[in-house]
């Protein structure tokens, strides 16, 4: 699909790939439709786009809030007269154990990743199927395919986006819709400062290499242009995901090395690092916002 002149919702869309995506489609004369909670941030990157052909829309969304999302989905096709292009980016991360982690941390991640995913896809593919055209990408991450000590909740979020994904693109085969499902690593943005943490966790080594949110969001492009099934963003992430279940006993002994064998331990008398009681209010809409793009 040719992006000039499409339609193109982006959520999560204030910060880091969803930023980026913005940035890139709104490059290829795109328009891009600017989803997720905080509109200071929102107008901000409007203003950054202006320079750019097309036109862009700002619509502050909560997407666990189904009908947020299908006022953003319902006014998007208002203004535009159809919408073509779905990113779902927005999302949170969480480092905590399974066996003892809050469950109210993990019910959140699920309702912002995963649960927030599934209410735009509902309310955009009537809208595409009538079109007889569209295109969903769903921002997953490696760690949807390989599960690391203390991002095991994370983790089974982008397991089942990853689901959702291929069960969607069986079931919409022949509509003129195409699914695609990213998988970005390590990636340079305030997503893993940010996350929700219930252990206290080592730092990344300088070894590691990290890729841009700017490459993330032209992968989202390619995607979308030529209709990639899976997407990765480095070979070394596509390494990665391949190599392990080539040898998953030595994997995961050196994921454990890593992240048990570096520090890696419970908040004070084992209480979470951070509490989940204030992301569990009602969101104000100026709050702060969760991160919105996967590492």
């Amino acid at each position: 699909m040719h992006v000039d002149g499409r339609t193109v919702i982006v959520t999560g869309a204030s910060s880091g790939i969803g930023r980026a995506t913005a940035h890139e489609f709104a490059r290829r004369r795109a328009h891009v439709v600017l989803a997720s909670r905080s509109r200071d941030k929102l107008d901000a990157l409007a203003g950054e786009l202006a320079d750019y052909p097309g036109r862009r829309l700002v619509v502050p969304t909560d997407v666990t809030d189904r009908l947020a999302v299908e006022a953003l989905v319902r006014r998007t096709v208002e203004e535009f007269d159809g919408v073509d292009v779905l990113v779902n980016n927005a999302g949170v991360g969480l480092f905590a154990p399974i066996a003892t982690g809050s469950l109210d941390n993990m019910h959140h991640l699920f309702n912002v990743n995963f649960w927030g995913a599934v209410h735009c896809i509902q309310a955009i593919v009537p809208y595409m199927r009538r079109q007889r055209r569209g295109h969903i990408v769903n921002v997953s991450s490696v760690a949807g395919k390989v599960a690391t000590p203390y991002l095991g909740a994370y983790s089974a979020t982008k397991f089942a986006l990853t689901a959702v994904s291929n069960a969607l693109r069986s079931e919409l085969a022949g509509t003129g819709i195409g699914v695609s499902t990213i998988y970005p690593g390590l990636t340079d943005t305030s997503f893993q400062e940010n996350m929700l943490r219930e252990v206290d966790v080592p730092d990344l080594p300088a070894y590691l290499r990290t890729a841009g949110p700017a490459a993330v969001g032209r992968r989202i492009v390619q995607a979308v242009r030529w209709d990639l099934r899976d997407t990765y963003v480095t070979l070394a992430d596509f390494a990665a995901v391949n190599a392990y279940p080539l040898a998953p006993g030595l994997a995961d002994w050196a994921l454990r090395l890593f992240w048990l064998g570096s520090g890696a331990r419970l908040g004070v008398e084992g209480t979470p690092f951070e509490a989940i009681g204030e992301l569990a209010e009602p969101f104000a809409a100026d709050a702060p916002e969760p991160p919105s793009e996967s590492p």
